[in-house]
């Protein structure tokens, strides 16, 4: 059997992720009506407390289940959910079964990927045992410091006595949802600061490294405003989706910085007509910066990219939905979005009169209602649902990656 939680300074007491949970259960409204119970803890190959999975059951049966952060380093959020009689616990119970294996801890490697740790070995889902490491990190954990802010926010944040208060009860049910749950959020509260000595280099396309140099790529100042645009960050939190040795804090300004240049972003304002042009230079620029030794890490991806201008919403939709299904996040130009509480948007928030943003998740109602999943480039929220019908003037950069090793 799993032993019980031990007390560390990152680890979340379990009433907090119990109502962390419930918090954030409206976001996926297949489990309307489903009550979270039976939370089991979940823990890093290391040993420290990662998340608790809840199992979620309505009418007395199981549906699904969600896997809710109990890790001050890792983001306050429900990090896994799926459909379906089996939880991820009840996969690894079978494992110690054929295992063999009496004393053990559920372990949680990272997205759909699970484990045994029995004393210092790890046993993963395919059977394959190798040694208990010293420190397990988690791709999520790069950006510890501000989950831990977040996770004070919670705290501190006013108690509500009443959830049905707070998140109503939808009416509506789901016809169809999804959300690629691993894109980072990131924003311009974030960025480097501007005022760098050098300028940009005179002409920032050609592939040769000038005089003036690249001396701002990553955390250094910029040799623009501390906000490096919009475009490039939604474009950035596309490529820290492929490219796993990009998401820590140094390289994801450094990332931003390249497609600053790039997308021949001025200021902070980007042209969506240069957009998918900045993905599609992204690979070679780095790879030139990769072999000038500015950045010390190579990119694995090239991107094929291109612009959709779409003549309503309903074909916005269409093409979102498409790419999702396909695991592939891709990036919204507009000139108005309005989110689904009524909390956020643009251009009331100073955003200007275009707003980019990437998208990463879709759902529909059978009252007709549709929503599309962004992070905002904004710190309040990371992330917003939508509503497709707010959506004015769209403009879509599809963003397929080709893997180059």
């Amino acid at each position: 059997m799993t032993a019980a939680p031990v007390d560390k300074p990152e680890a979340v007491p379990l009433a907090t992720v119990k109502a962390l949970a419930v918090r954030e259960l409206h976001k996926f409204p297949e489990f309307n009506g489903a009550v979270p119970t039976n939370p089991t803890p979940l823990y890093f190959p290391d040993g420290r407390l990662a998340a608790y999975e809840f199992r979620m059951v309505k009418n007395g049966k199981t549906i699904g289940y969600i896997i809710v952060s109990a890790n001050r380093n890792l983001p306050p959020a429900i990090l896994e959910a799926g459909f379906g009689k089996k939880t991820p616990s009840d996969m690894m119970k079978e494992l110690a079964a054929r295992k063999g294996v009496k004393t053990y801890r559920f372990t949680y490697l990272g997205g759909l990927s699970y484990g045994l740790l029995t004393g210092d070995t790890v046993v993963n889902m395919k059977g394959r045992e190798y040694k208990k490491p010293s420190r397990y990190t988690l791709s999520l954990e790069v950006d510890a410091i501000r989950n831990q802010k977040e996770w004070e926010s919670l705290r501190t944040e006013k108690a509500h006595t009443s959830v049905e208060v707070r998140y109503p009860t939808l009416l509506a049910s789901a016809v169809e949802y999804k959300v690629i749950l691993t894109v980072p959020t990131w924003s311009w509260q974030d960025s480097d600061e501007g005022g760098a000595d050098n300028g940009l280099p005179p002409t920032p396309h050609p592939i040769e490294v000038t005089e003036l140099g690249y001396d701002y790529v990553g955390p250094d100042p910029d040799p623009w405003e501390k906000d490096d645009g919009c475009a490039p960050i939604s474009g950035a939190m596309i490529v820290g989706y492929y490219e796993l040795q990009y998401r820590d804090s140094w390289y994801r300004e450094a990332v931003i910085d390249i497609l600053h240049i790039t997308m021949d972003t001025q200021g902070k304002e980007t042209s969506y007509q240069n957009i998918a042009l900045g993905m599609e230079r992204f690979y070679e620029k780095a790879v030139e910066l990769y072999n000038s030794g500015i950045i010390s890490r190579k990119p694995r991806y090239d991107y094929d990219s291109f612009t959709l201008y779409l003549s309503n919403n309903l074909q916005l939709y269409t093409y979102i939905k498409s790419e999702i299904n396909m695991n592939r996040p891709t990036i919204l130009t507009s000139t108005h979005g309005v989110s689904e509480d009524g909390n956020f948007e643009w251009p009331s928030q100073g955003l200007g009169n275009y707003h980019t943003v990437a998208v990463t998740g879709y759902k529909a109602f059978d009252d007709g209602s549709k929503y599309i999943y962004v992070h905002t480039t904004e710190n309040s929220p990371y992330a917003a649902w939508i509503q497709l019908e707010s959506i004015t003037n769209p403009v879509l950069t599809i963003v397929r990656p080709i893997y180059k090793g």
